[in-house]
């Protein structure tokens, strides 16, 4: 990999560990609804896009989007008490990758306002120079979110790495022409990272400073 300067972050899977709950929390949304609760592996499918995107794919039922989308908040805010962590080792990681000088930045689906809750609850704020969330950005995996993030901060496309654990995350890279790095502990297995080329597929997040 040719030396980058910006190294950019997913945040479900990548940095949280929030899988278990987005799961659980699609499926307290079907039984309020009285709809078919989705599998697990579908709704691990759609982790990585737009709220809205990922519940019209899921239940199909376009007219009722906004208001499922609205209940998922509500529930994954103030229902559903699975617990949510950062992954083993993540701040001594950013703290290296900062210390090394390199700029640190966020490409979620989630809204501002959940990343901004989490950003604060985590005390991850400082580290990052920029962040795009799915209130600002065409969903994954088109590559407006990275493009915008490289043109805020002043660095060209080939000097970033997108790190991510979905194939919307590295098709999104593949689509911004940036390079990328897949995660195995998040919500997709690592053959459907493998197809984007990433330039490396970790299994543990502190093999990151490896890269750099």
């Amino acid at each position: 990999m040719t030396a980058k300067e910006l190294i950019i972050f997913d945040w479900d899977g990548t940095i949280m560990d929030t899988v278990p709950k987005i799961v659980n929390t699609v499926k307290l949304v079907a039984d309020r609804h009285q709809l078919t609760r989705p599998s697990d592996d579908a709704i691990r499918q759609i982790i990585g896009l737009s709220l809205e995107v990922a519940i019209e794919r899921l239940f199909n039922e376009p007219s009722a989007t906004f208001e499922l989308a609205q209940s998922y908040k509500e529930v994954y805010v103030s229902e559903d008490d699975t617990p949510s962590t950062l992954f083993p080792h993540v701040f001594e990681c950013l703290t290296a990758l900062k210390n090394k000088g390199y700029t640190l930045a966020v490409a979620t689906g989630k809204s501002r306002k959940g990343l901004d809750r989490l950003m604060h609850e985590t005390q991850l704020s400082s580290f990052f120079k920029a962040t795009r969330t799915a209130c600002e950005c065409a969903s994954k995996p088109s590559p407006e979110m990275i493009l915008e993030i490289c043109s805020e901060l002043n660095i060209a496309a080939n000097k970033a790495v997108m790190i991510g654990d979905t194939s919307m995350d590295l098709a999104m890279a593949q689509n911004a022409k940036v390079a990328s790095i897949g995660v195995s502990f998040g919500a997709h297995p690592v053959s459907q990272l493998e197809p984007y080329a990433p330039v490396a597929i970790i299994d543990q997040f502190e093999q990151l400073v490896d890269y750099f």
